[in-house]
């Protein structure tokens, strides 16, 4: 663009233009400053005036074909420069917010405007003159008006549904009763409205800083949209959501919705949250660990401020429990239901060791309950085709008669699947579809889609579609009765997967999907005595899951001994034991329980104590990016698609990628790949390269978004890290990004339309823009990751081992007569091990059988009869059988002399003993009693380095 600005909100000045003749071009420039329009809008007489002074000049100019500028483009640079321009604060951008909705409102409002007035005419001049300036004062003007009828029809559209919900008659109820009490619970069945409305109610009630937490971060930016665009975005940046990786809050902000572990994180810094007025607890019901622990610290803070108020709102909320605990009255709020119809439809015997009296009044009686384990059943899809066939006979084609399917787990739900897709291939009246958290994100969001006219969904979901998503259409629901539920054995600290019977509040919640929008069927594939049978509530996880997170907060909180915390129900005193223990061994915590300086460091960051240290380790050791991306991909779920012999090509497409080193070391490989393809832009899609390959590439983007949070949770204990790890974009291309993400975010924002699913889809959207690559460019356009040296991934490995020590499996020594997918290893906790199919390892059993080519030189020291490879894993899980998960090759002489706890030798010390279990006998004594030497040296030197990295902060020792 030709032209200069002489200063800020000066008039525009374009260069001298010339005709064919030589002769000068004179135009009537445009003057920025030869009206206020904001003093129009607020006067309104001089509004009414400029409203009819708009509409006969837009009137006007669609009959004139002569007088008026005219363009052979719908737009021009010079219109986009100086109307539209954030960097030299162009007119639109003074009295709209840049970027936000109303301003790409206005852009799309003046395009069509000026389009339907100089349609059909040729271009003449290129400048912007004083015509053109006053079609973009009318536009505004104009668009001002439109906004305004818009905003008042939208609000009574909304003023009405909220007159429908059933939480609205209790704004009065819910202030008196919270002033009065300070703690209020609100047991708000599904569809009541009490997650959106009661932090309106609360705002319009004078309160001023409001936090409210949900469990899942998608819940806290959807709320947060939802009670912005309720209030019609009257508090503009005042209603906003804060979560791990983003956020919208600001220094205005009344009303902010945040994850639970972001409050505990704020509560470390603050024990009185002094920034919040009142704390609103959404989903309580669902009895997460860390959100028990926060209704605790809530408690103890009511106690120190007498002028904080809590909330507490769940569909299915244990009142009694938390009105016992908190001493706090109850507020019952009907939802908005239409009754449902329940069948009990029990397959064959009912299960003996749930109806057993002797058994339920035991569980009913222990103090710490446990899940009630289900009798393991081949999964028979009879009982779910006679319900569709019912609903085809019994339902006419248009009209609502979608189909929800509660299974266990994701093996249950592929089966079912199969078969019913089988059945419905021929009348094509079903589109059935699959919804689980390892799924593709594609895959998931299919269930939100609507389907073609006269065809029904049947949607097979685990417990994910109880309470965290909502599905329009739902008319009939199939509960298996059945849940997976992952359980910490503290004594094998083994996690299990297994398959255990639901409780009457999910079985209630599962019903009550069926109701929302219309009268509904619930078919429940047990008896109704077992259902009487059933716990009340679901266990929390306090009681299942391992405590060392839970732990390792109470002691750097200096909340006292873990035994004697005030719980709302307690834990397994075997279970606090064995995480005492596990921190100890971590380094967290020292003999006498106190935290160490580790400890309080991996206390700070918002990841798992393993994953933390790992991270510290690699800035210790000048190792930061090959660790930042192996501990971002253990905090993620695994990126490999799960495959079928039918995927022949892609398997052997992606193992070209396998690291005979483990798992992450193949990670790195594919994200090497993926960077390679996503920087070079005249190859393929990155799309169509992790289809190509069998990944799944929101789980990369996951893995992108999580390693640039661990490079600024790194830089904050060493200044100047994170900007040695991320080069700078150019800053012009990087406006050009954040300009089209802001533009992508509106069009995703604006539009309402579900897509409509198609039979046999075979749809290529491969060239569509991605809001998540546009995200990516900003973060990691260009990056590289250089390849490690044989030295570097011994070190990686060792900082690995580290952390994950005594996380060790060492082979059966059998394994050389076993088929390659039945070898076996050990650990001093649990025996006969498997590898889980998703690992590297188990396709390729030969790197870990022990044959010559595995040992490293310097490990032929040691007898033969010593297994020289020891297998390091992130997770031991049992499913169908144990498996270990995300394993790592490690020389086992080195992992187990510089990690080990105890070493025992015999008289000569020609014998080496570690932690009571790995024995490694030397050829000579001499050479035994030289390494134990070098290796007690080498572990000082290991331990002194890492204290004191952490004693001085992580970037003020030198690298001596």
């Amino acid at each position: 663009m030709s032209g200069h600005y002489k200063r800020r909100r000066k008039e525009y000045v374009p260069e001298e233009k010339y005709d064919v003749d030589g002769r000068l071009v004179k135009n009537e420039l445009y003057n920025k400053q030869i009206w206020d329009l904001k003093a129009i809008i607020y006067n309104p007489n001089d509004y009414y005036k400029a409203m009819k002074e708009a509409q006969g000049y837009v009137k006007e100019k669609r009959k004139s074909t002569a007088t008026c500028l005219t363009f052979d483009r719908p737009w021009t640079e010079e219109t986009d420069d100086l109307f539209f321009s954030k960097r030299k604060r162009g007119l639109a951008s003074w009295y709209l917010p840049s970027g936000s909705s109303i301003y790409y409102e206005f852009e799309g409002f003046y395009v069509k405007l000026k389009e339907s007035i100089y349609r059909d005419k040729e271009h003449k001049d290129g400048s912007v003159t004083k015509e053109e300036g006053e079609l973009m004062r009318h536009a505004l003007i104009l668009f001002h008006d439109f906004s305004q009828k818009k905003k008042e029809g939208v609000k009574e559209k909304i003023e009405s549904g909220r007159k429908l919900l059933p939480v609205t008659p209790f704004a009065n109820a819910i202030v008196q009763t919270l002033r009065e009490h300070r703690v209020l619970l609100i047991a708000g069945d599904t569809g009541c409205g009490k997650s959106t409305q009661v932090p309106q109610i609360l705002m319009k009630a004078g309160f001023d800083k409001i936090a409210c937490t949900q469990p899942r971060r998608i819940a806290c930016s959807s709320l947060a949209r939802r009670v912005s665009y309720e209030t019609l975005n009257e508090y503009g940046s005042k209603v906003a959501y804060q979560v791990r990786f983003e956020g919208t809050k600001t220094n205005r902000t009344r009303v902010l919705f945040l994850t639970e572990g972001l409050l505990l994180r704020q509560y470390a810094l603050d024990n009185t949250l002094s920034m919040y007025d009142v704390i609103v607890v959404d989903e309580v019901h669902e009895r997460h660990m860390m959100g028990d622990f926060l209704l605790s610290l809530l408690k103890k803070t009511l106690s120190i401020r007498k002028d904080l108020y809590v909330v507490l709102m769940s569909a299915t909320i244990n009142a009694e429990l938390f009105a016992q605990y908190y001493d706090a009255p109850t507020l019952i709020i009907p939802g908005k239901m239409y009754s449902v119809k329940v069948h009990y439809w029990p397959q064959g015997d009912e299960d003996p060791h749930l109806v057993n009296e002797a058994a339920h009044r035991k569980r009913q009686a222990d103090v710490v309950k446990s899940s009630i384990p289900s009798r393991p059943q081949p999964i028979n899809p009879a009982p779910y085709i006679k319900v569709m066939d019912y609903i085809d006979q019994s339902v006419p084609a248009g009209e609502r008669g979608d189909l929800l399917i509660f299974m266990a787990g994701i093996n249950e739900i592929s089966t079912l699947a199969e078969a019913l897709i089988e059945h419905t291939e021929e009348s094509k009246k079903w589109i059935v579809l699959m919804l689980h958290s390892s799924l593709s994100v594609e895959d998931q969001e299919k269930v939100f889609d609507s389907a073609p006219e006269g065809v029904r969904k049947c949607i097979i979901s685990s417990n994910i579609a109880e309470t965290s998503i909502t599905i329009d259409g739902i008319r009939f629901i199939i509960d298996s009765g059945k849940v997976k539920e992952m359980n910490h054995d503290p004594a094998s600290n083994m996690s299990r997967l297994s398959e255990f019977w639901i409780s009457k509040a999910s079985a209630k919640q599962r019903t009550g999907r069926a109701g929302r929008t219309g009268p509904g069927e619930c078919f429940r594939l047990y008896s109704e005595n077992e259902f009487h049978h059933l716990h009340d509530f679901a266990i929390p996880e306090i009681q299942r899951a391992s405590l060392e997170p839970l732990l390792l907060q109470i002691k750097c909180m200096e909340l006292g001994d873990p035994r004697q915390f005030d719980y709302i129900e307690t834990p397994s005193m075997h279970a606090v034991h064995a995480s005492i223990a596990f921190l100890q061994n971590l380094g967290a915590l020292d003999l006498n329980e106190q935290i160490t300086g580790l400890g309080s460091v991996l206390a700070q960051l918002p990841v798992d104590a393993i994953v933390g240290k790992m991270l510290i380790l690699g800035v210790v050791f000048q190792m930061v990016d090959p660790i930042v991306t192996i501990a971002a991909g253990m905090s993620v779920q695994s990126p490999f698609v799960r495959m079928t012999n039918r995927n022949a090509d892609v398997i052997k497409n992606r193992n070209q990628f396998d690291s005979k080193h483990g798992d992450p070391f193949t990670l790195l490989n594919v994200w090497q790949a993926w960077l390679d393809v996503k920087n070079d832009r005249k190859q393929e899609s990155s799309r169509k390269w992790c289809k190509r390959h069998g990944v799944e590439e929101q789980r990369l983007y996951e893995i992108a978004k999580m390693k640039r949070q661990f490079e600024k949770i790194l830089n904050d204990f060493q200044p100047g890290l994170a900007s040695r790890i991320v080069t700078e974009d150019d800053k012009e291309e990087r406006y050009k990004v954040k300009e089209k993400l802001r533009r992508e975010r509106f069009d995703i924002r604006s539009s309402r339309k579900r897509k409509r699913l198609v039979q046999d889809e075979n749809e290529d959207e491969e060239d569509r823009v991605d809001i998540r690559d546009l995200e990516f460019s900003l973060m990691h356009r260009n990056k590289k990751v250089s390849s490690l040296d044989d030295w570097q991934i011994q070190l990686v490995k060792l900082i690995i081992c580290s952390a994950l020590y005594p996380q060790l499996a060492i082979g059966d020594e059998h394994n050389a007569h076993r088929n390659s997918n039945e070898i076996m290893f050990h650990t001093p906790v649990k025996s006969f091990l498997s590898i889980h199919p998703t690992s590297v390892i188990a396709s390729n059993p030969d790197w870990v059988q022990g044959n010559p080519s595995n040992i490293r030189k310097d490990d032929k020291m040691v007898e033969d009869t010593m297994d020289q490879q020891l297998l390091c894993y992130l997770q031991l899980l049992e499913t169908t059988k144990p498996f270990i998960l995300n394993i790592t090759r490690m020389p086992g002489i080195h992992a187990l002399l510089l990690f080990s706890k105890t070493i025992d030798t015999n008289t000569d010390c020609s014998m080496l003993v570690m932690d009571s279990y790995y024995v490694i006998k030397f050829r000579t004594a001499p050479v035994a009693e030289y390494v134990l030497q070098l290796s007690t040296q080498l572990r000082t030197m290991w331990t002194r380095l890492l204290n004191l990295r952490i004693s001085q902060g992580l970037g003020k020792v030198s690298e001596s």
